[in-house]
């Protein structure tokens, strides 16, 4: 087993129990205690965990999946409003990203009014709403589909990604961490998101304040490569501050 396979395997375990000892996670990666003991070192530096005495115990700060209709149910208005002025950045016969996700879905809606688009998604569910559309051409990604989300989020997602070039993509968050990072919990989708990331010339965040100062699993990218950080008003100041010392570009709507 892989490095990244069996952290992912120590995290779940631990997300799922609060805690766990050495020997416990040694005899389920099939591995000595010394590797475990170095595996826990390693993620407690990442943030994942906490060591104690003999294991390990779960950050209550780190964020894992979602369901999709968990999601749609939080910031509804906030996701809106972040959508209206994320529309403003499309212009007409672009070709255009859109992320998994209940942010990009309202973005999804607001774009319907404008001509000839290209819009390429890694969510089944924008791709099925958008379809009925005959002034956008739709492509979605394809791969194997995460089942709680209706995201694609295997090989065959980046091969595709990776084919295209696009004028914008829109990206949206599970969390953002102290440093400025944005993260995930499934490795696979981070590779997803930085492949959008790459294959578009114009590179937008869209979050709710719900995101910040949250930990997840595996990091994608640093705010700075987005070209403008979208989000609700409200947000901490010193945040702000932070931010914008560090030359981040953020939008409050």
């Amino acid at each position: 087993m892989f490095q990244l396979d069996r952290h992912k395997k120590i995290h779940e375990y631990i997300v799922k129990n609060k805690n766990a000892t050495v020997n416990e996670l040694a005899e389920i990666c099939q591995v000595a205690t010394m590797t475990i003991r170095r595996d826990l070192d390693k993620m407690e530096k990442d943030g994942l965990i906490t060591r104690v005495f003999g294991g390990a115990v779960i950050d209550s700060s780190m964020v894992k999946e979602v369901d999709y209709e968990d999601k749609e149910k939080k910031c509804i208005e906030e996701k809106v409003k972040i959508a209206t002025e994320a529309v403003k950045l499309v212009n007409d016969n672009s070709i255009v990203i859109l992320d998994a996700g209940t942010t990009c879905m309202e973005i999804a809606k607001q774009l319907v009014d404008k001509e000839n688009l290209k819009v390429i998604t890694t969510d089944i569910l924008i791709a099925a709403y958008l379809m009925k559309y005959e002034n956008l051409e739709i492509y979605c990604t394809g791969g194997r589909i995460q089942r709680n989300t209706g995201s694609c989020l295997d090989t065959y997602t980046i091969d595709f990604l990776n084919s295209i070039n696009a004028d914008i993509c829109f990206i949206g968050a599970s969390a953002i961490n102290e440093n400025l990072e944005l993260a995930t919990f499934v490795p696979n989708k981070a590779k997803v998101k930085q492949a959008m990331i790459n294959s578009a010339m114009h590179r937008v965040l869209v979050t709710d304040n719900s995101k910040f100062n949250k930990r997840s699993f595996t990091k994608i990218r640093s705010l700075k490569d987005f070209e403008i950080v979208i989000a609700n008003e409200g947000l901490d100041e010193d945040l702000v501050k932070k931010m914008n010392d560090e030359d981040v570009n953020i939008k409050l709507v």
